[in-house]
């Protein structure tokens, strides 16, 4: 009887073992895919029916055709071929959704910034590598800086160096090269934004020099965010292009500076743009300083900077860089750009690019030249900024404009998901993703410019070396608060 009852068994499992295989892996599918669905939550709630019904009856036929007696084996090969179809396709579109879903989660990931301290010292030098460094003293500038104070902790204990103290980090600049002009085989331990700075402002000091270690310490940050309901009320947005390339999440001096304001109801965008010298005060250290250097202290310094200024609440904010800007293009196929003048860029990194009046087609890094180029134009600085605001206006027309999105989408997800950070809540970005398929409209998108008085003045980060400032121009400020107040009453 036992026996029976064991062939009895296995003959059910051999006639139902291609429903039981099939069946459950399609199920799992199924189960994965939807609750991947939800959590994401981008697609308009009519989508959302739409798929679930089809699923559910694709499901339900799948299952009563692979359940057909053995005999009827035509039924269970369309039950079989029709599983294949579901779980391949499910399959992938549980692949665009992971996708999606990790992209929003890395750009959502706000507490992960860090500052890179630099161990600087000569090119010719006998300093070279990280391993020459053993021992040795170690030039550091006066500061109150925490994370400074940490970074050399570091240091200490990967290199067991000591320390010798000078005043302030442009005092660091002379250890290595004197005014004279004299070298000294010497080690100098500084913020990499404090070295940039020594780099932009003492001519040479790059080419001479040489970083042979960074040490990067994480630091914290406050959730500065005024949350709103994106999809129903206007929101300002401060959009950062810091001028680093590689990882996103370094602090730095911020080279771009917009305000995007957003009304989402009808859709229009405007888009502020503010020059990088604007001499302003900082909010948490009541000193005037540029703007750009502001980043140093974090995004949320600059954040609130702006807002002491404006007299304006900023919601949110959204950090590229160089890098970020190269990439998102390349990604979305290019964009066009139309110019007003016809030029060629200069500068180390941006040398070798030429642009015609009118339209131009241009990649990631032809984009990057465009909008980063000042000494071509008689306006300098001012027609950077148009030229940066038309780079931002042809990316958001591309993105929302065209089917770029669709036919490059798993790119500019990995695209965005590394290189563009903002603390924009996830479920902030799928709301506006989700308003944005439901409609698939274009926005009406203008733009205006804040503009100045270029002087040279002192400034905090700098202490008394006099730096070109923009001292902004009263008028422009009441004309950019006017316009950013009516979009948002």
């Amino acid at each position: 009887m036992k026996g029976i009852k064991v062939k009895n068994m296995k003959r059910l499992l051999s006639q139902n073992g291609v429903f039981l295989v099939f069946g459950l892996i399609l199920l799992i599918v199924d189960v994965t895919f939807i609750s991947m669905l939800f959590i994401l939550s981008v697609l308009p709630t009519l989508y959302t029916i739409i798929i679930l019904v089809v699923l559910i009856g694709l499901t339900l036929l799948a299952f009563k055709l692979l359940a057909c007696r053995k005999e009827v084996t035509k039924q269970r090969k369309i039950g079989v071929v029709l599983s294949v179809i579901m779980i391949v396709v499910l399959a992938v579109g549980c692949y665009y959704l992971f996708t999606t879903y990790s992209a929003f989660s890395r750009m959502s990931d706000e507490d992960k910034q860090y500052e890179d301290f630099y161990v600087v010292a000569l090119k010719g030098g006998s300093y070279r590598n990280a391993g020459d460094i053993e021992g040795e003293t170690v030039h550091i500038h006066q500061s109150s800086s925490s994370t400074y104070e940490q970074a050399q902790d570091m240091l200490a204990d990967e290199a067991d160096v000591s320390y010798e103290e000078v005043s302030g980090y442009m005092d660091l600049k002379p250890v290595l090269i004197d005014d004279k002009g004299e070298e000294h085989d010497e080690l100098i331990f500084l913020s990499s934004n404090y070295y940039d700075m020594i780099c932009e402002y003492v001519a040479d000091f790059e080419d001479d020099t040489r970083v042979i270690h960074t040490v990067s310490v994480e630091i914290g940050s406050n959730d500065i965010a005024r949350r709103v309901g994106v999809t129903n009320q206007p929101f300002n947005v401060y959009i950062s292009g810091i001028d680093t390339f590689g990882g996103i999440s370094r602090v730095s001096r911020s080279d771009v500076n917009m305000i995007m304001t957003v009304d989402p109801v009808d859709k229009e965008i405007l888009l502020t743009s503010i020059p990088r010298d604007t001499y302003v005060t900082l909010h948490s250290y009541g000193a005037l300083d540029k703007l750009t250097h502001s980043g140093i202290y974090g995004v949320g310094e600059t954040v609130e900077t702006v807002e002491d200024w404006l007299g304006i609440d900023i919601n949110y904010y959204i950090r590229v860089n160089f890098t970020s800007v190269e990439d998102i293009v390349d990604a979305i196929g290019g964009i066009d750009v139309t110019s007003e003048y016809a030029f060629e860029t200069h500068g180390r990194q941006n040398r070798g690019y030429s642009f015609v009046e009118g339209v131009n087609h241009l990649d990631g890094a032809a984009a990057l030249a465009f909008a980063r180029e000042r000494k071509s134009f008689e306006e300098g600085d001012q027609e950077r900024i148009e030229n940066q605001q038309r780079v931002m206006m042809a990316i958001l027309n591309k993105i929302t404009g065209s089917t770029a999105i669709l036919t490059s989408y798993t790119q500019i997800m990995n695209t965005v998901g590394d290189e563009i950070q903002t603390n924009m809540s996830e479920s902030d970005i799928s709301s506006l993703v989700r308003m944005q398929l439901a409609d698939l409209g274009g926005w009406n998108i203008e733009r205006i410019s804040i503009n100045g008085s270029g002087t040279y003045a002192s400034t905090y980060s700098m202490g008394d070396r006099q730096l070109y400032v923009v001292i902004p121009d009263e008028n422009s400020v009441k004309a950019a608060q006017d316009a950013i107040g009516e979009m948002m009453n």
